[in-house]
């Protein structure tokens, strides 16, 4: 009893999964239907395995969306991909706006170098202390230089 509610059972899901499947592809298929000996009911696509049974062909056509469907979900889509590339498009300007704009670098009163003069050396100071100009090696000016250049400052220019 408890084999013949699976076979039942089985046979029933096969039968929605093969209308599935038929239903979702859009030709013709050929479809053929054989009962066995046990009485179980049997689907396939295989010709010889349907011979063997003197099966009955099935015909089964399958219909795609019809145009207004078709339209319908081309619309959708068109909407669907507007969003996206607005959606791009913003994420786009906000990372411009969180990318920090770097400060324009001060103007060299000095030109990094010292004349000699008191003015000269005021310039070099105040050039040092804005970030105008670095060290010889490239480096930035250490606390050392910055502390020399403070004292220059009030030293040289008045």
């Amino acid at each position: 009893m408890l084999q013949q509610k699976l076979c039942i059972s089985n046979r029933c899901l096969f039968g929605i999964c093969l209308t599935l499947v038929l239903a979702s592809t859009s030709s013709q298929a050929q479809v053929y239907k054989w009962v066995d000996d046990k009485g179980q009911t049997h689907y396939s696509a295989n010709k010889e395995e349907a011979e063997k049974a003197k099966a009955t062909e099935l015909n089964v056509k399958s219909q795609g969306p019809s145009a207004e469907e078709s339209q319908e979900a081309r619309e959708s889509w068109k909407i669907k991909d507007q969003a996206i590339n607005k959606r791009l498009a913003d994420q786009q300007r906000l990372e411009k706006a969180r990318t920090p704009v770097a400060a324009p670098k001060p103007q060299s009163l000095s030109g990094g170098r010292d004349n000699g003069t008191a003015e000269g050396k005021c310039n070099l100071a105040r050039d040092i202390l804005s970030g105008s100009v670095r060290l010889r090696n490239g480096n930035a000016t250490d606390d050392a230089t910055r502390k020399v250049a403070e004292n220059d400052v009030r030293y040289f220019c008045k």
